[in-house]
């Protein structure tokens, strides 16, 4: 800095701290500074403006009724009768939900399912609504200093990769499979990369169109950096099917950031774990000799088996309640939503299913 500013006028030159919103924490901790654990991203400045400005405009007091949960467990906004909003509160309510995809933006991916559901309305908001929206708002106002650690450590995949039998006779039915790698990539510089990716599905949850959600977190090496939650655009008639597409959708999402990491000079680090709690799809999609069920997902199902013959992605069958993924596709309860979320948002950034007893639990597909 000190050589461009021989050439250029700089000012507010210094340790970032704020940024279209977003809060740069400098970790002074020494238990997370031991674990390379330096700096952190957070919301709270602009969680704290967001709440004065809509509490002035929602309450008469200013204050939000503060909530353990971003939304009701039960709730099903498409299913809501209550009478539409004027046009004055359903300007508001678009603001509202504006600020809220800036803040899930900014990294609170635990209100990412209850935002992008409420923006599903945001053309015609009924009063239940609007008050799924102050709920939402109610939760940033209760847990307000959310951070994503930027965490160079890797994530601990030994344990998981033991359980897993890794076939090695995918020649016979894919001889062709290879993964693309750009031409023009520079060499790769420094220590390898890992990534690895959280997905999920809710079978048939939309209660009028039964489209399910699929819902995806991403980490490089102990990093989230990306927090994905949507319908998915068929109608699965089987909870595999929704699992299948979900799988797809993680499987894009590994090549395109082994694609990104290359591009940055970096080598990838082994194929990206996909981390799923669907047995079905797992073994239906790692097992050479397993034919498909359902013809329908058979390009689903063929993409993500060529990805793996390449050694590509590698998918790996978890509990559900340690599939932080869970969180992106319904409404959960306090105790759940809080064991997935609290490490990472709240702690040292990593998942509660590498603390060592995650993989004891019972297993619920």
């Amino acid at each position: 800095m000190d050589e461009i500013k021989k050439v250029y006028i700089l000012k507010g030159i210094g340790v970032p701290e704020y940024y279209l919103g977003g809060d740069f924490m400098e970790i002074k901790d020494p238990s997370l500074n031991a674990k390379g654990i330096h700096s952190a991203l957070s919301a709270s400045t602009y969680i704290k403006n967001s709440l004065e400005k809509f509490g002035k405009s929602l309450t008469e007091t200013g204050e939000l009724k503060q909530y353990k949960t971003p939304m009701l467990e039960q709730y099903h906004p498409e299913m809501d009768n209550s009478p539409f909003l004027d046009d004055t509160m359903a300007t508001l309510y678009r603001s509202i939900i504006g600020s809220l995809n800036w803040i899930v933006t900014l990294g609170r991916f635990d209100v990412l399912y209850a935002t992008n559901t409420m923006a599903r309305f945001a053309i015609t908001p009924r009063e239940g609504h609007l008050m799924a929206a102050k709920r939402i708002l109610g939760y940033l106002k209760k847990y307000p200093d959310g951070k994503l650690c930027i965490n160079p450590t890797k994530l601990d995949l030994a344990s998981l990769q033991a359980k897993f039998k890794t076939f090695t006779n995918w020649k016979e039915f894919y001889p062709d499979a290879r993964e693309e790698l750009p031409k023009d990539r520079p060499s790769p510089m420094g220590q390898k990369v890992q990534i690895t990716i959280f997905v999920d599905a809710d079978h048939a949850h939309c209660e009028v169109t039964r489209r399910s959600i699929t819902g995806i977190i991403v980490f490089v090496n102990g990093t989230p950096v990306h927090w994905f939650s949507k319908m998915q655009n068929t109608v699965e008639t089987s909870t595999y099917g929704s699992e299948l597409v979900a799988a797809r959708i993680a499987t894009d999402f590994a090549l395109e950031y082994r694609y990104n990491i290359r591009m940055l000079g970096y080598e990838v680090d082994g194929p990206t774990i996909i981390l799923g709690d669907n047995n079905a799809v797992i073994l239906n999609t790692t097992i050479p000799s397993s034919q498909l069920k359902k013809k329908h997902n058979a390009i689903a199902y063929l993409h993500v088996r060529e990805m793996i013959a390449c050694e590509a992605i590698q998918c790996i069958h978890i509990p559900s309640t340690m599939n932080l993924a869970d969180g992106a596709t319904k409404p959960l309860g306090g105790i759940i939503h809080h064991r997935l979320i609290q490490p990472v948002m709240f702690g040292d950034g990593t998942p509660s299913l590498f603390n060592g007893s995650a993989m004891e639990e019972k297993t619920e597909d």
